[in-house]
């Protein structure tokens, strides 16, 4: 086995042994745009993930998430779900301001892969009376 040493998982374990398909991105991910208190949904698609495992990190300060279907991170307002075999979802809820921003899905290959999908927070807009 090999042991990957190029990316926030590389104290997670030993990856596949080497084979002649590595898993890859299906496609991208969708930028969402969610109203304040509701879900965020980002959804990664990978094909042929074998024994490697995906996990999502959010971008701005790589703080580790989930790790394929576990959730790492203490917060409750996130979660993992990979309800189709190739495809998990991050969920954020209640959503808040300080959400706004990417999140990244990385396949711990020996060569990390990774892709970033954004999310954005709509705020209720403010009126003011006046005189």
């Amino acid at each position: 086995m090999r042991y990957q040493t190029t990316s926030p998982l590389s104290r997670v374990g030993p990856t596949a042994t080497l084979r002649d398909v590595e898993p890859n991105f299906v496609g991208p991910i969708e930028n969402v745009t969610v109203a304040l208190g509701r879900e965020a949904v980002l959804t990664c698609s990978v094909s042929d993930i074998g024994d490697y495992k995906v996990a999502w990190i959010r971008a701005d300060d790589q703080t580790i998430l989930t790790l394929h279907t576990k959730l790492v991170t203490h917060s409750t307002r996130y979660a993992v779900t990979n309800d189709s075999p190739g495809s998990w979802q991050l969920h954020i809820r209640p959503l808040k301001v300080e959400d706004r921003g990417c999140y990244m899905c990385q396949i711990n290959t020996s060569t990390m892969k990774k892709q970033i999908g954004c999310v954005d927070v709509l705020e209720a807009a403010r009126f003011s009376v006046g005189s």
